[in-house]
């Protein structure tokens, strides 16, 4: 089995919060190769193995993705957010695991295609918080979130030529929020670009001074939050779908979409809050 984490998301411990509420910890057996903690209807998933500069092993990846899905259909789940412990936010694969066999290659580069697909079909939004570097597949793995929020100080880079392996898997991703000279700078010179130039180029939502980095998050998360989990649901789903699409085909099945979202309690509830001039009372639903 290449996930022998799989289902292995056991260990439970409580920490107490800015906020003075319990927090609900998770994390791996023995290794703690991620670690959760949910509070407020966010739940963030910390990637914790600096020794390995949090490189996506296939254990990594695996305990990553169950932390992903688990109980994505809970409607107290409101967002995710992606973060790491250390300077390096994420080294990308595990070098050692793509050295000789055809079919962990195979194995390792399809486990992070299904998790960047998982963060995409996620009924809410997943937001990627980086102060340190990411590289190559990290790199990918962190524009791949809806949402992107970095330190003025983080790094990203596609360096895979250097040793030998273009990174093509991460200049899918990056090559999609990038403009093509940018995109191709980073893979094919496989130097980096700062928080700042990441954000002007459009790879990241919000680039920020190191100390303010968390007061982003928390005001992001809240906007979320004071929002009905139920219309976020739909129009992130539709958001990915309309990418793919013609401009003509967008157009049409967003306006089919419009109709659908009106259906919805919760847009009648808000139109009629808005008309009543009063706060929505959301039933997610």
């Amino acid at each position: 089995m290449f996930c022998k984490l799989q289902n292995s998301l056991k260990t439970v411990r409580y920490a107490t919060s800015a906020y003075g509420q319990a927090q609900r910890l998770v994390s791996s057996d023995a290794a703690e190769l991620v670690l959760v903690k949910e509070a407020n209807g966010v739940r963030e998933i910390t990637l914790n193995h600096p020794r390995t500069l949090n490189s996506l092993s296939m254990d990594m990846m695996c305990a990553l993705q169950n932390a992903l899905v688990k109980d994505k259909d809970d409607v107290i789940l409101r967002s995710v957010v992606l973060s790491a412990t250390g300077k390096i936010w994420s080294a990308g694969h595990n070098l050692k695991e793509l050295h000789g066999n055809p079919e962990i290659q195979r194995n390792v580069f399809q486990k992070l295609t299904d998790i960047i697909r998982d963060i995409q079909l996620l009924p809410v939004p997943v937001i990627g918080k980086v102060n340190g570097y990411a590289a190559a597949a990290g790199c990918q793995l962190v524009v791949s979130c809806d949402i992107v929020v970095c330190s003025k100080t983080s790094k990203f880079s596609t360096p895979g030529a250097g040793v030998g392996v273009f990174c093509s898997t991460p200049g899918v991703a990056i090559g999609r929020v990038m403009s093509r000279p940018k995109s191709a700078y980073m893979l094919m010179t496989g130097l980096p670009v700062t928080g700042d130039e990441a954000y002007i180029s459009g790879m990241v939502s919000r680039a920020v001074p190191a100390e303010d980095l968390d007061r982003e998050i928390d005001e992001i998360t809240g906007a979320i939050n004071a929002k009905s989990r139920a219309v976020i649901s739909l129009g992130k789903e539709f958001y990915h779908k309309q990418l793919a699409m013609s401009l003509k085909e967008a157009y049409s099945a967003a306006g089919q979409k419009m109709e659908e979202n009106l259906q919805l309690g919760d847009c009648q509830e808000g139109i009629a809050s808005f008309i009543e001039k009063r706060a929505p009372h959301w039933k997610h639903e």
